[in-house]
């Protein structure tokens, strides 16, 4: 008898950007403890939010009760995760290609069900 162990992975999607600071740690901290646990995870972010993946944006944020925005993002990216930008998001807020930071990439919605398919996901 052979068992298969398969990465469950999450998918968490991240809304807010600079209204309230621990509203975008919470997802960062749950996705890194995801991570740490050996867990696949995909950051979607979308409307304001797009602003996470434009290089020295996080770098104005610091959160009341977590760490800062920059050091949960380098935690993610060098820990595996992967972050999904919203296209139209994007176009709107001002962020392009040659923005992003390393770990982003545009992701569409179609992308992102398929990528999603199965996984555990997050709304924030």
């Amino acid at each position: 008898m052979t068992t298969e162990t398969t990465k469950k992975g999450y998918v968490i999607s991240v809304t807010n950007f600079d209204g309230d600071p621990d509203r975008v740690a919470v997802p960062l901290v749950l996705a890194n403890s995801a991570l740490a646990m050996g867990e696949e995870v995909l950051l979607w972010v979308t409307l304001e939010a797009v602003k996470l993946a434009k290089k020295g944006e996080a770098d104005k944020l610091q959160p009341k009760s977590f760490p800062s925005i920059t050091s949960l993002l380098e935690s993610f990216r060098e820990a595996g995760g992967t972050i999904g930008v919203c296209p139209p998001c994007a176009k709107t807020h001002g962020v392009t290609d040659g923005d992003l930071i390393p770990n982003a990439s545009f992701m569409g919605g179609a992308a992102l069900i398929e990528r999603s398919n199965g996984r555990h996901s997050a709304w924030f």
